[in-house]
């Protein structure tokens, strides 16, 4: 006869330990559940109590003017003299006007200057229109239009800002009387160099639960233990408002919005010309970059036989606007255009 029991009929001795097993899974499942969840809502509590903080703590800087449908918030500053260049600051991908923080009073002392952001971004609203490069150079032209701010228009543009004011300077020419590109991108870039393409597409992969994230405050919560990213380094306000914007989930839509469009829109500036000979001056991150990037910032040195290059030793792409020292050094490149469309003088002899 087989002495072995089915498990149905088991002793009882035999069944319950195993039974105690089971429950005991059970109840731990179901607390780390519950503590999930708990947290979950915590953490939302936590983000919508400091988006109201925000919101109190940090109001628009400037005004914010309907440009149809739609509000964009620019600040302009510094004096505003009949025939003098008015400077515009175009800012990095994903940035805020509050990124000029070190730049924009240096200008100011000399000549009128305007930072601005882009519709969804900072204290701009979003826009009803997709995101192109068209939509957002008409954007910014109806926003110096509305604002009463008129040109001529000396254009800074930061990383993929340059090529937004490329595309200004192409569609505005009589506006358009200096342009400034600070490590900016290339239409070219994903094209020719496709690990910048890849390094884009990995980014988009990784940032597609930062909504989520701090939708739950966990951005918040780093910024609150004393977290830093990469605008460290900028003055204690704007340093502050910039992390409330970071903290929200509606920067990371915006932020990821342009990082999905920037394919097209580098495709879109392709057809990009020369500047002629326009006074352009060219600031470039000088900390170890890639051959490939520092290949594309000596060609858009070529695109005007006006033009001054300068690599800032020891910058890197997004300290030449975040660090005060290398900030300073695209600053002055910015002032050495304004001198140049004031008198007439080129910035150099090529």
């Amino acid at each position: 006869m087989n002495s072995t029991f089915p498990d149905a009929y088991a002793p009882s001795s035999t069944r319950r330990p195993r039974n105690r097993l089971l429950v005991w899974i059970k109840r731990i499942t179901l607390g780390l559940i519950v503590a999930l969840v708990v947290l979950i809502i915590a953490g939302m509590i936590y983000q919508a109590v400091g988006a109201r903080s925000d919101m109190r703590r940090f109001p628009p800087p400037s005004e914010l003017v309907d440009v149809g449908g739609y509000r964009l918030h620019i600040n302009c500053t510094g004096p505003q003299n009949s025939g003098n260049p008015t400077v515009i600051l175009e800012t990095l991908s994903g940035g805020v006007s509050a990124y000029w923080a070190w730049i924009q009073p240096e200008i100011s002392k000399v000549t009128r200057v305007c930072s601005y952001d882009r519709a969804g971004r900072g204290w701009s609203e979003p826009s009803r229109h997709p995101l192109t490069l068209q939509q957002t150079v008409n954007d910014l032209h109806s926003l110096l239009q509305k604002a009463e701010t008129p040109g001529p228009y000396i254009l800074v543009g930061h990383s993929i800002g340059g090529v937004y004011v490329r595309k200004f300077t192409a569609d505005f020419p009589g506006e358009a009387a200096g342009v400034v590109l600070v490590d900016s991108a290339h239409p070219e870039q994903f094209v020719r160099f496709p690990e910048m393409l890849a390094e884009n597409e990995a980014y988009l992969r990784m940032s597609a639960v930062f909504p989520a994230l701090a939708r739950i405050g966990l951005f918040r919560f780093y910024f609150a233990v004393g977290g830093e990213i990469d605008f460290a380094d900028l003055p204690s306000r704007k340093h502050d408002e910039v992390a409330a914007f970071w903290s929200s989930p509606e920067y990371f839509h915006s932020q990821r919005s342009e990082a999905i469009a920037s394919p097209t829109i580098y495709s879109d500036a392709h057809l990009l010309g020369s500047l002629g000979d326009m006074p352009l001056a060219v600031i470039s991150q000088g900390f170890n970059p890639p051959s490939s990037w520092s290949e594309l910032q000596n060609e858009l040195a070529d695109l005007s036989t006006n033009s001054l290059h300068i690599t800032v030793t020891g910058a890197t792409h997004a300290s030449l606007a975040f660090n005060r020292l290398h900030a300073q050094a695209t600053s002055d490149a910015i002032l050495q255009v304004v001198e140049a469309v004031r008198t007439g003088r080129p910035l150099s002899v090529k």
